[in-house]
């Protein structure tokens, strides 16, 4: 059984329709009993986050919601305050990359953001691997001050950071990060990571559409993990932090 921790909803930008049934489509194909989905397609963030909660409530046995937050924005704490309050959205989702932000420059925003993920038990990932926006040590400031907050790193820190991000989530302080495993296909570092961590920090994630579901399963064919290391990456450990 295989849960998704990682997957975008596309939307047609002529029609704005949402493309959930090719998505649902590439789950049966693939294997995927339950994906997580967000979406950056809609009017605003609050119309992209209403989406997803619309969509997990058509889907409540397929989908599971989480929200983007854009942290830059006045209302980023109202947001979130908002969709916490659904139990549909099941985390949030920082997109430092896509939004234009150093997280180091919105503490303002982003700790009264974690407080709220913090009373609310909300799971919150982080976009990494792609350029000075997205380094994973942008956020340890942060993960630091809520120990009691899960944080997942996306795509096992990317192209860039993936060799640091290792040593990071060695570091005994780091104990509530978690690996997401979209992405990244270097052989050497997916090795190292998996050979220096324990199983317990990883989620299969397929970042779909932008990525093929197919060869997201596949790369994990050439490394040689046992397979309870392999069910606790594709099923365990999501079922676990998210209790399904």
């Amino acid at each position: 059984m295989i849960i998704d921790f990682h997957a975008h909803v596309d939307r047609d930008p002529i029609t704005k329709k949402y493309h959930v049934e090719e998505l649902l489509q590439d789950m049966k194909e693939n294997g995927i009993e339950k994906r997580v989905i967000s979406t950056f397609f809609g009017s605003s963030i609050a119309s992209a986050n209403d989406k997803i909660i619309e969509l997990v409530r058509q889907y409540p046995e397929r989908l599971i919601g989480c929200a983007v937050i854009n942290p830059k924005l006045d209302d980023a704490v109202d947001e979130v305050k908002r969709v916490s309050k659904f139990s549909e959205i099941r985390m949030i989702e920082f997109n430092s990359l896509e939004h234009g932000y150093r997280p180091e420059k919105f503490a303002y925003n982003i700790c009264p953001i974690l407080k709220v993920c913090e009373e609310r038990h909300l799971v919150v990932k982080m976009f990494t691997g792609q350029g000075f926006y997205t380094m994973p040590e942008q956020w340890v400031y942060y993960t630091k001050q809520f120990s009691n907050v899960r944080f997942v790193i996306e795509h096992l820190g990317g192209s860039d950071y993936a060799y640091g991000t290792v040593d990071l989530c060695k570091e005994k302080e780091n104990e509530n990060l978690m690996l997401e495993t979209s992405y990244e296909t270097e052989i050497p570092s997916l090795n190292r990571a998996f050979s220096e961590l324990s199983a317990d920090r990883f989620l299969y994630g397929s970042n779909y559409p932008s990525n093929f579901t197919k060869l997201s399963i596949m790369k994990f064919n050439t490394l040689n993990l046992s397979d309870e290391f392999k069910n606790k990456m594709f099923y365990e450990n999501a079922k676990k932090i998210l209790n399904i």
